[in-house]
């Protein structure tokens, strides 16, 4: 990702500050345009980095590394696994509409952003992973139904929430949190409700 140097804190905090307005238009820029926009030394820049495309993934990584802060606030919180679930549902939608312009350029560059493979593990470890334990712990206490495959429902889950996401962000320029919760509600517990 950012080969072998440790970005130091403040640099970090600097690009976290810039980023959606770094990623808005990312195609478009040079190092020198990212290193203004973050005020730091294009040379401290290219000290750290090889290039824009990793600070893309750098950028990346750190939106999936705050995705999974709050996921695992939110799984590990109080109630029910049914209702912990709620809650992670809740964060991801909040994440998404806290990072808009990463949201889109993650999912638009996948492939390009390095190591899809990296990006992958890291969606598995900060979204799915809490919830194939909150599906299965749901099934074992009668709060959710039994999944024939909880990694495949978790990936479910992650994908339908993201897309909805997304399509906010696309179409109205922001997610109503409230409103999308309020909607999804139905549709996910009818399906993942005991029967």
């Amino acid at each position: 990702m950012t080969g072998v140097r440790q970005v130091p804190v403040d640099m970090a905090e600097r690009l976290h500050t810039a980023a959606d307005g770094l990623l808005a238009s990312f195609d478009d820029l040079q190092m020198s345009d990212i290193a203004a926009a973050a005020g730091v030394a294009r040379s401290s820049l290219y000290y750290y980095f090889q290039g824009k495309d990793d600070v893309l993934s750098f950028l990346l990584k750190s939106t999936l590394d705050a995705l999974t802060e709050a996921i695992a606030a939110a799984a590990t919180g109080p109630g029910d696994p049914a209702t912990r679930l709620r809650a992670v549902i809740r964060a991801h939608l909040e994440h998404l509409n806290d990072h808009p312009a990463a949201t889109q350029v993650l999912v638009a560059n996948l492939g390009r952003a390095g190591r899809l493979p990296e990006i992958a593990a890291r969606v598995t470890q900060g979204f799915e992973e809490p919830v194939r334990r909150l599906l299965a712990e749901g099934a074992e206490d009668g709060s959710l139904r039994a999944q024939a495959e909880d990694e495949l429902a978790a990936t479910a889950l992650f994908g339908a929430v993201l897309v909805i996401g997304l399509r906010s962000l696309v179409v109205e320029g922001s997610i109503d949190v409230d409103r999308v919760t309020e909607l999804l509600d139905p549709m996910f517990w009818h399906g993942l409700a005991p029967e």
